[in-house]
């Protein structure tokens, strides 16, 4: 069979749908006239119970039409209620016999994965997320290190895509998503959940986007979103109590294309503490100290042209969702399985940032967009690139270490180096790029919080101390 397009008809689905006249199921024309309209009028009445809503049609849905069969929107013209429908396996238009495209009402269509239903309160979702932007290459380090998705097993995020900012218009953004979502996470989402129709829904990534649209105009940036696939039976019976079982079940049931990441809050951890921690348990990355700070990340967007993007926002599920912008200069090392980014050396953003990360060093959280993620932190020197002390290479402040000769010695790799806008000395470690205004931990020692009490203190392993007093050797 040829269509007026001259391309053969593949697939036996769109072959026996082309076969029918437009609005008729399977098996009608073997009816009589009378039994013929019983069912259209009862197929009708139900069909009218489930019917898409227009702003539910969006170019990519999946959508079920005529007797169960499952196509794509591929045009929607909203204002004139038509929509015209690709066949989801072969991707040619539905057309009639005669090869016109044929345009579908939205009361003929049903909606395989519609928006979450999050009415009242909803125990189980996330409290917290990221939303992660960065440049192709470092986009590419994450993808990398991130791997390719497991096909056997549901993990979260299941896979993570790198979108162009500019291809992230909300009209346009399912079909996009839909374009980079491995095969293989869509067929191990529809065995997940075989009782249900599943699909890819983009809802929560949607309306990430709609609270920052400036994005839009950051034509040399992606945005980086995590993909997830619903639980399975086994899964849902799992969860801890009936709130958790029935957000698995009725809420996180479709392929959903989200976020970066997303974290729960902890009895003894703050929303902050949760963002870090979600970033690297999920997609094994951290941003140094300064890259969480307020003030580099405003001067970050500022330099790019888009002062106007959120530091934070609230999504559809009212988790506060931090956005961070990784600067063109940013540097990435891979330390204990996670891969950091450092701020760079002699940046203007990396100074304000060290500097308000100085200001509220012992206080609370303000003034930051989060903290460095699971893993060590790593945060680079910070030196303003005006004229005065920061004009320095670090082989100069190397050289010039004789005149701090009076202060504890520093560990392998550090050297001290001395803010022109404040006058206060700062350390920072030549090799991972690592800087602070805190004297760096000798060998051995690790920084922790007391979960009793919320106070810092400094353990040593091998010697099984601890002190609530910085440790200088």
């Amino acid at each position: 069979l040829k269509l007026a397009l001259g391309r053969d008809v593949k697939g036996p689905a769109l072959l026996r749908s082309l076969a029918l006249p437009r609005g008729h199921a399977r098996g009608a024309t073997q009816m009589g006239p009378a039994s013929k309209r019983v069912r259209e009028q009862a197929e009708e009445a139900e069909v009218r119970k489930r019917a898409a809503l227009p702003q539910q049609l969006e170019p990519g849905s999946v959508v079920l039409y005529w007797d169960g069969w499952r196509g794509i929107v591929h045009d929607a013209f909203e204002a004139l209620d038509s929509y015209w429908l690709a066949d989801e396996e072969s991707g040619e238009v539905i057309r009639d016999e005669s090869g016109e495209i044929i345009a579908f009402k939205s009361a003929e269509l049903q909606v395989v994965a519609p928006p979450p239903k999050l009415q009242g309160e909803t125990p189980c979702a996330p409290a917290v997320g990221v939303f992660v932007l960065g440049t192709s290459s470092q986009m590419m380090r994450v993808l990398e290190h991130f791997g390719p998705p497991d096909p056997t097993k549901r993990t979260e995020p299941q896979e993570l895509l790198a979108i162009p900012c500019h291809l992230c218009d909300p009209g346009s953004l399912l079909r996009t998503a839909r374009d980079g979502v491995n095969p293989a996470t869509l067929k191990l989402a529809q065995d997940q959940r075989p009782d249900l129709h599943v699909a890819l829904r983009a809802y929560h990534l949607r309306h990430a986007v709609e609270q920052c649209s400036a994005l839009l105009r950051l034509e040399d940036y992606f945005c980086l979103a995590g993909v997830t696939v619903p639980y399975s039976e086994e899964e849902i019976q799992a969860g801890v109590d009936k709130d958790e079982k029935k957000w698995r079940r009725s809420v996180a049931n479709q392929l959903d294309v989200c976020v970066t990441a997303y974290g729960q809050k902890g009895e003894e951890t703050t929303l902050f503490e949760a963002a870090q921690q979600s970033l690297g348990k999920s997609c094994g990355m951290c941003l140094s100290e300064v890259l969480w700070q307020e003030a580099a990340q405003s001067c970050i967007r500022k330099s790019l042209g888009v002062p106007e993007l959120p530091l934070h926002f609230a999504d559809s599920m009212n988790a506060k969702i931090y956005v961070l912008v990784l600067p063109e200069d940013a540097s990435i090392t891979e330390e204990g399985g996670i891969l950091a980014f450092h701020e760079a050396f002699g940046s203007d953003y990396a100074n304000l940032g060290l500097e308000a990360d100085a200001e509220g060093d012992g206080a609370d959280d303000t003034g930051k967009v989060g903290a460095s993620a699971t893993g060590p932190p790593a945060t680079g020197a910070p030196e303003d690139r005006s004229e005065g002390h920061q004009d320095k290479t670090v082989s100069q402040w190397e050289a010039e270490q004789d005149k701090f000769a009076d202060q504890p010695k520093l560990p392998p790799g550090w050297i001290r180096i001395t803010s022109r806008n404040t006058g206060k000395t700062y350390f920072y470690n030549k090799e991972t790029q690592e800087s602070s205004f805190e004297f760096p931990l000798p060998e051995g020692w690790v920084k922790q919080v007391s979960k009793s009490t919320g106070k810092t203190y400094y353990f040593h392993a091998r010697r099984k101390f601890s002190t609530f007093v910085r440790p200088t050797e």
